[in-house]
């Protein structure tokens, strides 16, 4: 078994030198990404089992800092074939839906002004950047829990009649001011995520996830490098609702990311 420090000083031997930190995360459908400029790797946490090979592919995503090229593609069609991620991410869906039935649905730590205000913005992104593609009643909350990542869009794995979004969660930091184009981003990211998984069945950055973080006008990258500012301490409560700027009218153009505090 690696720990991070073990899977860090492999990284180097490889000669990905530009990583400083490792994180291993436990989830169910995040699989690798870097983060702070392309400095920190976080994978699933089944990769403290990797073997030469695995770390050899991550290597590679790491110098090449993502996977659209070349090389990046193989070494990211290796990581996300490799059997034991395949058996562990269903493990975890499986203990997570068997949870979920006991306990319900994941809780928004919003206030009912702040989801009033995560719903607006769905809706509007929804009208003027989808079409209107995606279903009016996907959940939109906000988490508390988030660390690293600034949101996740999350499948219904027990749905019986097809594909369905049980939710889009994102990191309540983004609710601080100064955080106005990190939010927007952030939600049409999640957004495309939902629209590509109801569309083609695919839940990853993929090619076809990329088509539509183009077409609505989002960073079509799982590497986030803007500062995005956070609340000190961790825990401190958040009730802040942004304003909802003029600007998000129908004659914005596509590309255009101005929510602004």
């Amino acid at each position: 078994m690696l720990t991070p420090d073990d899977f860090l000083a492999a990284l180097h031997e490889r000669g990905a030198r530009r990583i400083r930190c490792v994180r291993f995360r436990a989830n169910r459908s995040t699989v690798w990404s870097l983060t702070q400029r392309g400095t920190v790797l976080n994978v699933h946490a089944v990769f403290s089992r990797a073997d030469d090979e695995i770390l050899e592919s991550f290597a590679t995503l790491a110098r090449e800092g993502h996977a659209e090229s070349r090389r990046g593609r193989s070494a990211s069609a290796a990581i996300m074939s490799w059997p034991p991620l395949h058996d562990e991410i269903a493990r975890l869906r499986k203990e997570h839906s068997a949870e979920r039935r006991t306990t319900g649905r994941s809780s928004c730590c919003g206030t009912p002004e702040q989801r009033s205000y995560l719903r607006a913005l769905y809706d509007y992104f929804n009208q003027t950047r989808f079409g209107g593609a995606l279903p009016s009643d996907i959940p939109v909350r906000l988490s508390d829990r988030m660390r690293s990542s600034l949101g996740h869009m999350r499948i219904d794995e027990d749905s019986d009649d097809g594909r369905r979004v049980a939710e889009i969660a994102l990191n309540l930091d983004l609710m601080l001011e100064g955080n106005g184009a990190e939010r927007a981003d952030t939600l049409l990211h999640e957004m495309a995520h939902a629209a590509d998984y109801l569309e083609s069945g695919h839940a990853g950055h993929g090619p076809s996830w990329k088509a539509w973080a183009r077409r609505v006008g989002c960073r079509p990258t799982t590497l986030y490098d803007r500062p995005v500012r956070r609340r000190r301490p961790r825990n401190r409560p958040l009730q802040r609702v942004p304003p909802l700027p003029a600007s998000l009218s129908p004659r914005a153009a596509p590309t255009e990311l101005d929510v602004i505090d």
